[in-house]
């Protein structure tokens, strides 16, 4: 089970990778567990207790997703309480919103449960902001970008450069070198902090750098 939760894990964050546009960078967090309650239940709510443990997949400051064995319903409200063993110190806690269940075939019996979080303490959110900051920059993230180099970056073997100072995977797809003007069509791998300070350098070096996410390789 240990292996098939890492790969729910992985594929739950390769799935998010692909968005250049989220707002939120979902973290997965390795002994990340959750336990959660009903709020707002009513008169009876506060003697039912709070659930078994449960494996989180990823995190971010505006929800979660995790998986279950228990029936939660979409739009169900819960207290959560998020157990963060790299952050040490008392756990999380956040109010949310169930905001979709779907079953995993991975597990009988269990469902990936996604939550949105709707009112946090105010420590939580500073700790789980560092948390996502750090974290975050440490993703894996892979980019395709056309490169027009400055003359002063024609003039040096500037692709090798970065290559030694930068802890990054440079392949390149494409390119045209002429007397008068060199790009290439770069596939980039690294760290995404890595991956953008690299990309910042040669922008400051004078090169032009744009986007090539829809390259196909056909001429």
């Amino acid at each position: 089970m240990a292996n098939e939760l890492r790969r729910d894990r992985e594929s739950e964050h390769r799935s998010d990778r692909g968005s250049e546009h989220r707002k939120d960078t979902r973290i997965p967090i390795k002994g990340a567990i959750v336990q959660y309650k009903e709020s707002g239940g009513g008169l009876f709510a506060i003697f039912k207790g709070s659930s078994d443990q449960y494996p989180i997949l990823n995190i971010s400051m505006r929800g979660m997703r995790f998986l279950t064995a228990d029936t939660l319903l979409k739009d169900d409200k819960m207290t959560f309480t998020v157990g963060i063993p790299m952050l040490g110190g008392e756990p999380l806690k956040a109010d949310g919103r169930v905001a979709w269940v779907k079953p995993s075939a991975r597990y009988d019996g269990n469902n990936i449960v996604g939550v949105q979080f709707t009112a946090m303490t105010k420590e939580s959110i500073g700790r789980l902001k560092n948390l996502v900051a750090f974290l975050g920059n440490k993703i894996k993230v892979k980019q395709t970008v056309k490169v027009l180099f400055s003359e002063q970056q024609r003039q040096q073997p500037t692709l090798w450069q970065i290559a030694r100072d930068y802890n990054i995977t440079v392949n390149i797809l494409e390119g045209s070198l002429t007397d008068t003007s060199t790009w290439f069509v770069l596939e980039v791998e690294g760290e995404k902090e890595e991956v953008r300070k690299m990309l910042e350098h040669l922008k400051e070096g004078g090169a032009r750098v744009v986007g090539a996410s829809g390259y196909s390789g056909k001429k």
